[in-house]
C-alpha cells in the first residue's frame, strides 16, 4: 500500500499524522462519485476534471479513506499547501495522464492509417 509522507504533520482524530496511506487501485466508481459529491457540496464545480487541482484533492482524500474509513476529506484538506500540490500530482498522474496519453496515441495512429 503506497503511503504519502507529509512534510508537515496534520491532526486527525486527535493524533498527529505524518503519513497517509492511500489506495487508487481499488477505488470504485462509487468512491469517485462520492468524492465528486463532496467536492460539489463544498460549493465547487468541476469544469475540466483532468485539470482541476482542487478536485484532485478530493479524489486523493477518497483514496485515503479507501484505506482508513475514519479519515474524512476535511482531515486530508488540512494538509499543507506544499503537500497538497504533491497529492494533486499523484492523482493527476494516476487517473488522467496515463489515460490521456493512450487515447492520444490511438488518435494519432488512427489519423496515420486514414
Amino acid at each position: 500500500m503506497p503511503t504519502f509522507k507529509l512534510s508537515k504533520a496534520v491532526n486527525i482524530n486527535g493524533d498527529s499524522v505524518n503519513e497517509l496511506p492511500y489506495n487508487f487501485e481499488d477505488m470504485t466508481a462509487r468512491d469517485k462519485a462520492e468524492a465528486t459529491k463532496s467536492f460539489k457540496k463544498a460549493g465547487n464545480i468541476v469544469m475540466v476534471q483532468e485539470l482541476d487541482s482542487d478536485y484532485h484533492l478530493y479524489l486523493f482524500a477518497a483514496a485515503v479513506k479507501k484505506v482508513n474509513t475514519s479519515i474524512e476529506p476535511e482531515d486530508v484538506l488540512r494538509m499543507s499547501a506544499k503537500d497538497a500540490v504533491k497529492a494533486e500530482a499523484l492523482v493527476r498522474d494516476f487517473f488522467f495522464l496515463g489515460s490521456g496519453e493512450s487515447s492520444q496515441t490511438n488518435t494519432s495512429e488512427d489519423a496515420l492509417l486514414n
